[in-house]
């Protein structure tokens, strides 16, 4: 049967790729529409190969839109072994290739590889493109027929080919919008931006990003540091606690994927070579959305504050957390900076019984009895990282 698309089939079939990379939505359409227009038994996407530790991520062509597969549980070793014999598995790189490229057609018939997990399905053609999105990493998308629907013919092929650049460009799309997505959502829970340092690590530990900030404390050497990827301290017992809360961390998130309750944060005082107040880390587990994880997915973040810094609290962020006035909450960041309050109304142009005034409005909305619990309340709820 001959192939033949036209320029409607194309666009539907483009629009579904890159809109699949581009939107939140979680349903899927475009192994679908490709099952449906270019006579398949299946499509699927392979963003994660399973291993004996690892489900995998799979999403597969549907009756109506892509499914999202967990590709086996960790103790089903028959899928493993079978998945490690395929042929179709670490193909050349942004190559269209058949099974009967890799495997004559009779040795594949009699294989193990075909009886358990091929002829039962009905699956008789089986065609692949793998591509890598970044070094180290590969992604795949295998195209399966029955016998009845006919081999992959070369207009096929040459269709398919013309495909690759589309989804290589459309997943590392979608890659980078998630991970820009993670980072606001982290920058969302950080009030203080310019002080606070920020390092994103991935499932392994690794080390992803590091906000500027973060970059200048490891770069001072100052008790911080960073070594082969990794967050260190130069005080053994300490480093050996630090990893010890990553791993506590991340063993936390992977265990609670979609919840929020039950992931370990952690804290730690870090010595500073030269005597300055201790730095202050945070090491908490980020939101991970297991359906678009991939190796550059932070899993974990560690938040670096120091001490000494000034911090940059949101006027706009107090007002919203205790209902002030735009007086009040400058009034409040003020006094949190170290000003008296004959300083606020000198900075402001107020009088002092105005300041006083506001000071009652203030305790009155916060909960607190004096002006140096207000400014405690202001420092651990605004510049807070937790």
């Amino acid at each position: 049967m001959p192939l033949y698309i036209d320029n409607a089939t194309l666009s539907c079939l483009l629009l579904a790729l890159y809109g699949d990379a581009t939107t939140s939505n979680s349903e899927k359409y475009f192994l679908t529409q490709l099952k449906q227009r270019i006579n398949l038994q299946h499509a699927t996407l392979i963003v994660r190969p399973p291993t004996t530790t690892d489900h995998g991520l799979l999403y597969t062509s549907g009756d109506e839109a892509d499914v999202a597969v967990s590709a086996l549980s960790a103790k089903e070793t028959t899928y493993t072994s079978l998945y490690a014999r395929d042929p179709l598995v670490n193909l050349p790189l942004n190559q269209f290739v058949t099974i009967d490229d890799m495997t004559p057609r009779a040795q594949l018939l009699k294989s193990s590889y075909y009886q358990l997990l091929l002829e039962p399905h009905g699956i008789y053609y089986i065609a692949g493109i793998d591509w890598s999105y970044q070094p180290g990493s590969r992604l795949s998308i295998r195209f399966v027929r029955t016998r009845q629907q006919g081999p992959f013919t070369e207009e096929e092929k040459a269709f398919f080919s013309l495909l690759i650049p589309h989804l290589q460009q459309s997943v590392a799309i979608g890659i980078q919008l998630r991970q820009l997505d993670n980072e606001l959502k982290i920058y969302a829970d950080s009030r203080s931006r310019r002080t606070i340092g920020m390092i994103t690590l991935d499932k392994t530990s690794n080390v992803l990003q590091l906000n500027t900030a973060a970059e200048q404390y490891l770069h001072e050497n100052d008790g911080l540091s960073l070594s082969r990827n990794r967050v260190n301290i130069d005080k053994s017992n300490l480093n050996e606690k630090l990893h010890q809360y990553i791993q506590e961390a991340l063993q936390s998130r992977l265990n609670n994927v979609h919840e929020n309750a039950g992931i370990a944060i952690n804290a730690l005082a870090v010595p500073r070579n030269s005597g300055k107040a201790d730095y202050q880390l945070v090491i908490k587990p980020l939101p991970v959305d297991d359906l678009d994880a991939s190796e550059i997915t932070p899993y974990l973040a560690i938040f670096i504050k120091d001490p000494g810094q000034r911090l940059d609290i949101s006027v706009r962020t107090l007002m919203k957390v205790y209902q002030l006035t735009i007086s009040e909450a400058s009034i409040a960041i003020l006094l949190s900076e170290g000003y008296t309050s004959d300083r606020v109304a000198e900075e402001l142009g107020i009088k002092k019984n105005t300041v006083r005034a506001h000071l009652r409005a203030l305790f009155a909305k916060t909960g607190v009895t004096q002006q140096s619990m207000l400014v405690s309340l202001v420092l651990t709820s605004l510049a807070s990282i937790q």
